[in-house]
C-alpha cells in the first residue's frame, strides 16, 4: 500500500516532544512531510514491521517567533505572511529541519488518517520544499549537534 502522504505535504500530527520522543503528543501540530516510505521500504530498511500505511519523516513547524532572535539559526526557515498565503495558509510561521520525526503513518501520529484528505492542510509549493532539503542538508553538514530527533522509527 502507497503511503498517503507526499514530499512536501503539511499535514496535522501528534509530533512528539523531545522530552518523552516515542510518545505521541497530545495536541495537533502541523508537521511538513519531507519523506514518506511504503510498508515494505520502511520494513525493509528497519528490519522490523510498520503498519501498513508505511513511515514518515516530518519535520517541525512553528508558529512562535519569539523562540528565535533577529539571526535565525542554522535550518530554521521563516515563511512570511505573502508566502503562507501562496500555500493556502493564513498565519506566518517557521519551519525547524533540526527537530525531526521518524514515524509509523498511523492514527496514534496521524489523527486524520482516516479521514478523506488524511490530516492535509496544505501541499507547499515546490520552491520551499526545496529551501527546506537545503536546510536539512545543511544542518546535516554544518549543524549535526543540534538534531532533535524524535518518534519510534528515529536512528539510535
Amino acid at each position: 500500500m502507497s503511503p498517503p502522504f507526499r514530499r512536501g505535504d503539511m499535514v496535522w500530527s501528534y509530533f512528539p516532544f523531545a522530552e518523552t520522543p516515542d510518545m505521541p503528543a497530545r495536541t495537533r501540530h502541523a508537521a511538513i512531510i519531507i519523506g514518506a516510505f511504503s510498508a515494505t521500504d520502511a520494513s525493509n530498511t528497519l528490519r522490523r514491521p510498520v503498519p501498513a500505511y508505511g513511515a514518515a519523516v516530518a519535520v517541525y513547524t512553528s508558529s512562535k517567533g519569539r523562540k528565535f532572535d533577529d539571526n535565525l539559526p542554522i535550518g530554521v526557515i521563516q515563511v512570511s505572511l505573502d508566502r503562507v498565503r501562496q500555500n493556502r495558509n493564513n498565519a506566518a510561521f517557521f519551519i525547524d529541519t533540526r527537530v525531526r520525526a521518524y514515524l509509523p503513518i498511523h492514527t496514534d501520529y496521524f489523527p486524520d488518517l482516516n479521514a478523506p484528505n488524511h490530516g492535509l492542510i496544505t501541499s507547499i509549493d515546490p520552491g520551499l520544499f526545496r529551501r527546506i532539503m537545503e536546510e536539512f542538508a545543511r544542518v546535516n553538514e554544518r549543524a549535526r549537534e543540534q538534531i532533535v530527533a524524535v518518534g519510534p522509527l528515529r536512528p539510535r
